[in-house]
């Protein structure tokens, strides 16, 4: 009997060594064959038909395939492989698209330009020293305590004065929620043109300039190149105000208002530094997020229960000391949930960079840095290396997140 048993164990072993590990393995390899080898023969709306009609049947004949090796396994031990039958093609493809190109970056941030020789830790060295890179780094941190901070902030503070409401909060929060619906390189360009800048004499056609340079000042009427009555009104006058190009601003240095400024006293020195264009650039990731935190902070106000808020009102606390002492405990967890989504979202922004200046000007981010490096100077050493920091930063922030699921589900 126990040889019977342990006979039966071997040949469960084969068969699923055999069903989840090499027949998705000669199936992926037989469609990367095949299609390797189409690539060049035929064109490619033909291929992408091809791929469809073939890879469904792939796919069809994988799970056969499997499911018949299954039938020859003891009835026992049938109704586990059957369910690791269907997980298994999922976890070979994320093995196989997802942790091996992990890997395989990591491998690569230890060689040279064109990934031949290893050269150690150099390129981890370049990360920390080289002036760009370091000012990319500086960007990344500014954006991720600032975005998220002001994210949740406002997210709470909308969140809560919408609960509050009681006509019309559907309609406040589809308002608030709208940003949201609209791509990040759509928002993009809407505040690049809000950031407009044309040099003198040049008609300004960004809001802010705009409204800038109309703006009458000393007795001298002000006009953004109107013609009034025959008579052409610009804002050349020394009285008017000038533009300024917003997004060229690395400091606030050439801003009028830094003119009154100490630069020797360390307060006013800090707010001269501060990267005007990094943080007008912030602005547009705030504004397309800052109505899904407000939806998601609604939602968790609404399950507070009512006699919680009505308790802490009978007891004459304020509604800010309402908020702060009830609301934001009992939404806790909502709160770290939506930190969590905008750390992630923060470390891979990409669209806003690369639609407003594409990196220029000291606004560059890791996620545009590693495109760079890729693409531009065609260094792939540099490049896996910043992706490994991205992947760095993330990891804390996923293995936490798994940490905190875990003890939720045994609480």
């Amino acid at each position: 009997m126990k040889e019977t048993t342990q006979q039966e164990k071997l040949l469960t072993i084969g068969i699923s060594m055999l069903a989840l590990g090499f027949f998705p393995l000669a199936w992926f390899l037989a469609q990367a064959i095949l299609f390797r080898e189409l690539t060049d023969q035929i064109p490619r709306n033909l291929l992408v038909v091809l791929a469809i009609l073939v890879g469904s049947s792939f796919i069809f004949l994988l799970f056969f395939g499997m499911d018949r090796l299954i039938k020859l396994a003891p009835k026992d031990s049938r109704d586990a492989l059957e369910a690791r039958m269907f997980v298994g093609p999922s976890l070979f493809m994320i093995t196989l698209f997802l942790f091996y190109p992990a890997l395989r970056t990591i491998y690569i941030s230890f060689k040279d330009r064109y990934s031949d020789n290893f050269i150690g830790f150099e390129n981890y060295k370049w990360a920390f020293k080289d002036p760009e890179m370091l000012v990319t780094i500086r960007n990344q941190i500014i954006w991720l305590f600032s975005v998220v901070f002001f994210v949740i902030l406002i997210g709470l503070v909308v969140g809560w004065l919408s609960d509050r409401l009681n006509k019309g909060e559907a309609f406040f929060k589809s308002i608030v929620f709208m940003p949201m619906a609209i791509s990040a390189v759509g928002a993009s360009a809407i505040f690049k043109f809000i950031y407009e800048y044309r040099p003198p004499p040049l008609t300004q056609i960004g809001i802010i300039n705009g409204i800038r340079v109309s703006v009458d000042r000393l007795g001298t009427q002000c006009m953004n190149n109107r013609i009034i009555d025959g008579v052409f009104n610009g804002f050349d006058d020394p009285n008017c105000l000038k533009p300024i190009g917003w997004l060229q601003q690395r400091d606030l240095s050439n801003l009028p208002f830094a003119q009154n400024l100490n630069p020797d006293n360390w307060f006013s020195s800090i707010l001269i530094n501060l990267p005007v264009n990094t943080m007008l650039l912030m602005v547009i990731m705030i504004w397309s997020f800052t109505g899904f935190a407000a939806v998601v902070f609604s939602a968790g106000i609404k399950s507070i229960p009512a006699e919680i808020m009505e308790a802490g009102q009978i007891d004459g606390a304020s509604e800010f000391r309402v908020f702060i002492s009830i609301v934001i405990p009992y939404i806790k967890s909502t709160i770290i949930v939506v930190g969590t989504y905008m750390v992630v979202t923060v470390l891979k922004a990409f669209d806003i960079i690369y639609v407003s200046t594409r990196g220029d000007l000291e606004t560059n981010l890791l996620a545009v840095k590693m495109l760079d490096e890729f693409s531009k100077y065609r260094n792939f050493g540099r490049s896996a290396t910043v992706a490994v920091l991205i992947f760095v930063c993330v990891l804390p922030i996923l293995v936490g997140t798994a940490i905190r699921e875990r003890e939720n589900s045994q609480s």
